[in-house]
């Protein structure tokens, strides 16, 4: 990506962290098409199996047209802002974005303090 920006939550993650995070761009991005890293198909939202646990690693497009031009022309200015790649691993939660001063680096930044704020601790007895 163009200029990529690794917006990270070093934490251990939560079996439901990527299910958040995708169902949060849901409402962002309506029409968006998620891609497995392992796939080369982009589903919408409503073929997505929900829930989604555990680690996980998965590519969001903002729309059907947005897929289609990071297929054909690849990383330009264009689609910078179009795309958001989401990486969660045992320790860490990773959206990586177009910029870091983006409308889309706050949306992750605020996606990724949504997820350390949910964080249950107990106290030992």
């Amino acid at each position: 990506m163009i200029g990529g920006a690794d917006i990270v939550l070093f934490a251990p993650t939560m079996p439901q962290d990527a299910d958040l995070i995708l169902r949060s761009l849901r409402t962002e991005w309506p029409n968006a098409r998620v891609q497995a890293v392992d796939s080369a198909e982009a589903v919408p939202f409503r073929q997505v199996h929900f829930p989604i646990v555990g680690p996980a690693e998965f590519i969001v497009y903002r729309d059907k047209e947005s897929f289609d031009s990071w297929q054909l022309l690849g990383a330009t200015a264009e689609n910078q802002s179009t795309m958001i790649h989401v990486i969660i691993a045992p320790e860490s939660a990773t959206i990586v974005v177009d910029r870091p001063d983006s409308p889309l680096a706050s949306l992750a930044r605020e996606m990724l303090e949504s997820l350390s704020r949910n964080r249950i601790t107990l106290a030992a007895a």
